[in-house]
């Protein structure tokens, strides 16, 4: 055999080899649904690929509580109709169920093909949460009539966490829909608690007089647009909260020692200041989103001077940090009126640092904004040492 024979040989072996290499298949960007999760909910991971895919591997290693390190690895099969694509997005589905593993769970996965070639490995660390209870409960209230003192029964939704103790009340105020039908539907905040219960906290979301299944009539009217009571509207909604805090406090799950943090939005971040200006000895922080309000009528700002006034004479008396959080494009809490605002409420003795953020979810934003605020709230609760 020649010379030249070997180099040919030497050519087709090393592009063999080019080709061989170029089918291995190749896995990046790793992404997971929820991170935190909740132990027993199903989490989505997704990555995406290049090749052709067999096989899925997900490797599962955690610590025991005695600090044994433990491993686990599952093999999944692709779907026939993934098999045959050169790229794409895969999505799967897991979830843990080890009641006796720590919190902190690595993940890696890799894929092969058919011909056993194995792809490169993706990792990421998942926090692995229990579940968080959740409870309905009755508050009674009473209020004064022309006929004498009433009792009636808002209804609330508890948060808190799978564990034995007590710990420090959270009260989040919803705000008012434009009529009554969307008062008598509300949410309740669910997702936005769950933030709140990992940072150690038990979250009450009351519903006020006129909304959810709460007993008694709307109560939060002002009055005619041309000289709308704000004051009026803030000391129904702080009796709501004050019948809600009261009731908290004599369950076996609320620190009573530690001071309460009130979170609302639009109209409960509205009662909310209402309430730490009525309450200044009893609440350590206010967390503000897009608080005000607006006439349920009309969906429009009523004797704005007047809205002014009632929120900045908040500041006279509230002396605990509070964040305002508002964004651009919310029409029913313009940033421009709710910054002078503010600027007054400091002005008056309020403490507090107003926030501002850009997002098409507008007034919405406290509901559909979670990956946005949630640092700014975590760093805040953080500083206030809540």
């Amino acid at each position: 055999m020649n010379k030249s024979f070997f180099q040919g040989l030497l050519i087709v072996l090393f592009l063999i080899s080019i080709e061989a290499q170029a089918e291995v298949p190749k896995i990046y960007n790793l992404q997971f649904s929820d991170n935190p999760a909740t132990l027993g909910k199903w989490l989505t991971l997704s990555f995406e690929f290049e090749g052709k895919l067999d096989k899925l591997y997900l490797e599962n290693t955690w610590d025991t509580p005695t600090g044994e390190t433990k491993k686990e690895v599952k093999e999944y099969s692709i779907k026939p109709a993934m098999k045959e694509k050169p790229q794409g997005l895969i999505h799967f589905r897991w979830k843990s169920e080890n009641l006796n593993a720590k919190p902190s769970h690595v993940i890696r996965i890799w894929v092969r093909d058919s011909a056993g070639n194995q792809s490169n490995v993706l990792s990421g660390e998942v926090q692995i949460l229990k579940p968080i209870l959740e409870e309905e409960v009755k508050i009674p209230i009473q209020i004064k009539t022309v006929f004498g003192t009433k009792t009636l029964n808002l209804s609330a939704t508890i948060y808190r966490p799978d564990q034995d103790g007590r710990f420090p009340l959270l009260v989040l105020n919803h705000g008012s829909p434009i009529n009554e039908q969307g008062r008598r539907s509300m949410e309740t905040f669910r997702n936005q608690s769950m933030i709140f219960v990992r940072k150690g906290f038990i979250v009450a979301v009351p519903m006020r007089r006129g909304y959810g299944s709460s007993e008694g009539d709307y109560a939060e009217d002002g009055g005619k647009c041309d000289n709308y009571d704000y004051d009026r509207v803030a000391k129904e909604a702080v009796k709501d909260i004050e019948a809600t805090v009261a009731f908290m406090k004599q369950g076996v799950y609320v620190d009573g020692r530690k001071k309460i943090v009130m979170v609302g939005q639009s109209s409960g971040g509205f009662s909310s200041l209402a309430y730490g200006a009525s309450h200044p000895d009893d609440v350590a922080a206010i967390i503000n989103f897009a608080g005000g309000k607006v006439r349920p009528q009309q969906n429009k700002f009523c004797s704005e001077d007047r809205l002014k006034e009632t929120m900045s004479n908040f500041g006279k008396t509230s002396r605990m940090p509070t964040l305002w959080i508002y964004v651009e494009q919310d029409p029913y809490a313009p940033p421009e009126l709710y910054k002078k605002i503010f600027e007054i409420y400091r002005d008056k003795g309020g403490l507090g640092k107003f926030l501002l953020f850009s997002s098409d979810y507008g007034h919405s934003f406290f509901y559909k904004g979670v990956k946005a605020w949630q640092p700014m709230v975590e760093e805040f609760l953080k500083a206030v040492g809540s």
